[in-house]
């Protein structure tokens, strides 16, 4: 976006108002501000589409021809004298640093760990008869740890299937049995839901849990 500074200095660089070093250092941030460069270079394309006609406007003048020979437009003269469009330039260079910086500064970021709850379900912690009450927590991830009946050359699948809303992934157990899965905790209600382990399509095994907070 060109602010009210920018054209300032534009014009300033385009009519030689800026002396060497502001010039130069407008010429860098040229390079870093690609859009000041475009529009210098359509504004030198535009004076020397218009050059033609004011040799022509001058040929019928009584003017020397050494004078109206020449169509081409010269780079806009650097003048030695000391302006103050220097400390201006000098003012956007570091606004414009400080504005990459603050982008760089308020970019979202990543969580680098996530709140993660553990809910186990093992029947052989507690009697055949009771079913497991297992509390969510009100958000963030969690892992159910799921003892898994593990068949030769069969990959099984644990699903979680509560009223309406039936979750399932594959999973292969670790080295003492379990499947661990998981899941957003607000992708369960409180209440009752059976957890059970596929594998080839044959239900091998069912836990009846509830689900509290």
């Amino acid at each position: 976006m060109i602010s009210a500074l920018d054209n300032h200095l534009l014009r300033a660089y385009l009519d030689g108002g800026m002396d060497e070093a502001a010039a130069e250092a407008f010429e860098i941030l040229m390079i870093e501000r690609p859009e000041l460069a475009e529009l210098v270079d359509a504004d030198t394309a535009l004076r020397m589409g218009l050059a033609p006609q004011e040799v022509a406007a001058s040929a019928s003048s009584p003017v020397a021809p050494a004078a109206a020979a020449s169509t081409v437009v010269p780079l806009p003269a650097r003048p030695s004298r000391t302006t103050a469009w220097a400390p201006l330039l000098a003012a956007a260079s570091v606004m414009l640093a400080v504005g990459i910086g603050l982008g760089r500064q308020w970019s979202p970021q990543a969580p680098d760990l996530v709140p993660t709850t553990l809910l186990s379900v093992d029947r052989m912690r507690s009697s055949i008869s009771d079913v497991p009450k297992l509390r969510l927590p009100a958000d963030g991830q969690i892992v159910l740890s799921v003892p898994v009946a593990s068949a030769p050359g069969c990959t099984p699948t644990v699903s979680i299937r509560q009223s309406d809303t039936v979750l399932a992934a594959r999973a292969t157990p670790d080295d003492f049995g379990f499947a661990n899965l998981g899941l957003a905790a607000t992708r369960l209600a409180p209440g009752k839901a059976e957890v059970t382990v596929d594998c080839d399509g044959r239900e091998r095994v069912s836990y009846p849990v509830e689900f509290t907070r």
